[in-house]
């Protein structure tokens, strides 16, 4: 991501030329009036004419020039009335319409009357703090490293402290992103909580704290609360309850970058709300040519759609009917930007997409929709097409990802490696420690498929304890090594129930779109697989014999 300094510069510069086109621009239109009459086919000029004018009554407030807009829009308003009459404007409404230009010429030399430093520059979103650091004090040394190891599995740096003076001197150098703290050491049965109490006086910003003890009494966990605790966790430590606890008070899953399409002819401003976006944080691509649209959309994946309502010989809501028609983008946002104020044709876009923001748009009014409309998308789409307990993919959509994948790869020429993988023995793990254990070694495993794999491969729970992996552009060796790499790191975590401690491992079967182009294809032989390698005695990865090398 740009920083913001340069996200600043490139906006001040896309302003400046913005500006430098202008009076050519507004002389281009005051020549094509001129001369309509004397065109082939007049009322193709004047449609032109009135883009022309309505590119300028949408984008210029965006770049400071807000009387300017203002004119363009009345004159956008009058020649609307003649397109819709589909009547050719006589000579005293050409000299309107000059006299209007005019204007617009004046107040081109006149300069920006609303410089952007006066709104307030939205706040850029620079990556969160991921929580990858964490203090824990522990006076049992065996015991702290057994817990750094098992953090370190899933993505998270630990350090191990034995007195308080040590932990407070590492505290002063550098500031954890959460503390684990036992309560009871050899300097006092309480000494934990009093080690947090004091650290959180001396921050105006207090770290978050976990405390972990051998005692389970009303006295202690008062204590713990009182000192600031966030959680608290009975020894011997449930791992995979602790690994939820970092997660949820450190944020330690960030979140995607949102992922916003613009479509619009005009490329200044088009520019200007890439750049407003992406110092959001947010991944944009910019389209001006409609017609590439569902290809672009095939490999942007957006989220949201920003889409211009009136571009060259194609409207807003002639485009957002193709994408409607697409199973895959029928619940995409779109959100038409446009100086079109009739109420009715507004309500008639809406049948299409999601909202109608009137141009010109300030920068926060921008961030603001787009960030809701993704939230609340994310959200219905969390409920809809994942699996309630892991948070991976359902069984469905990750169907629907694998055949859109297929047939991105082969447009693209490019390799695909699918995975199938399944718990060993995991109906032993449910009947011997129950259930919500079992459930807690499937969201471990989840946990760790999406912290070791990226953020372009798609992970699903097919069922049961059964996983589907796609790992677009990756040769199958490559996926192997990877696999295996996860899988021996599954293999180390250590379970608990009342004090007992078990691990799991998982079997794996890898099959290749080279050889399996078609959805059901690649999923039969990664299953098939799968099983080979739970013939051979489970806990390892096998690749489909027409995928070896």
């Amino acid at each position: 991501m740009l920083e913001s300094d340069e996200i600043q510069r490139q906006l001040e510069s896309l302003k400046k030329a913005y500006a430098a086109t202008l009076v050519e621009r507004v002389e281009e239109i005051i020549s094509a009036l001129k001369e309509l009459h004397e065109q082939d086919d007049p009322h193709e000029c004047l449609q032109e004419i009135f883009r022309q004018i309505h590119s300028l009554s949408g984008s210029a407030g965006t770049f400071g020039f807000n009387s300017l807009g203002e004119q363009a829009r009345q004159l956008e308003l009058s020649l609307n009335e003649y397109l819709q009459q589909e009547k050719l404007p006589d000579s005293k409404a050409i000299a309107y319409f000059n006299s209007g230009l005019q204007k617009l010429l004046n107040l081109v030399t006149q300069g920006p009357d609303n410089d952007e430093l006066d709104e307030p520059r939205p706040k850029q979103l620079t990556d969160k703090e991921t929580g990858r650091l964490f203090y824990i004090y522990e006076d049992d040394e065996e015991h702290g490293r057994n817990l750094c190891l098992h953090l370190s599995h899933y993505g998270f740096e630990a350090r191990t402290f034995h007195t308080t003076e040590a932990i407070r001197s590492a505290i002063k150098q550098q500031r954890p992103d959460a503390l684990i703290l036992d309560i009871m050491t050899p300097e006092g049965p309480l000494a934990g909580t009093e080690l947090a109490a004091s650290v959180r006086q001396d921050d105006d910003t207090p770290i978050p704290v976990i405390f972990t003890s051998g005692i389970n009494t009303w006295e202690s966990r008062l204590a713990a609360v009182r000192a600031g605790g966030t959680a608290y966790i009975i020894k011997p430590v449930d791992i995979a309850l602790l690994v939820e606890s970092l997660d949820r008070i450190t944020l330690r899953i960030k979140a995607e970058p949102y992922r916003v399409l613009i479509v619009d002819d005009a490329t200044e401003l088009a520019q200007h709300y890439s750049l407003v976006l992406r110092q959001r944080g947010m991944h944009t691509e910019i389209l001006t040519e409609p017609t590439e649209i569902l290809t672009r959309m095939e490999d942007v994946k957006p989220e949201l759609i920003l889409l211009d309502f009136y571009l060259p010989g194609i409207t807003g809501l002639e485009i957002a009917r193709v994408i409607r028609q697409h199973h895959n983008y029928f619940s995409t946002p779109i959100v038409f930007l446009s100086t079109e104020t009739n109420l009715n044709i507004q309500l008639n876009a809406l049948q299409q997409g999601d909202e109608f923001l009137e141009k010109p748009i300030s920068d926060a009014q921008l961030i603001s929709a787009v960030e809701s409309r993704i939230e609340r998308a994310r959200a219905l789409n969390q409920l809809m097409y994942h699996d309630s307990l892991t948070g991976l993919l359902n069984q469905l959509t990750l169907k629907r990802r694998l055949e859109t994948e297929l047939a991105r790869c082969q447009r693209q020429n490019s390799p695909l490696s699918y995975l199938m993988l399944d718990i060993d023995l995991f109906k032993q793990v449910n009947d011997q420690y129950g259930h919500v254990v079992g459930d807690q070694v499937l969201k471990s495993l989840a946990r760790l498929l999406k912290e070791r794999l990226r953020r372009t491969d798609h992970i699903g729970r097919y069922g049961g304890e059964e996983f589907g992996i796609i790992m677009p552009d990756t040769e199958p060796q490559i996926a192997l090594d990877i696999i295996e790499h996860i899988r021996k790191h599954f293999a180390e975590l250590s379970f608990q129930k009342k004090g007992q401690s078990f691990n799991c491992s998982f079997s794996a079967g890898i099959a290749c779109s080279r050889e399996f182009k078609q959805e059901k294809s690649i999923i039969e032989a990664a299953d098939s697989a799968l099983y080979e390698s739970k013939d051979k005695g489970r806990n390892q990865t096998t690749l489909h014999q027409k995928c070896l090398p």
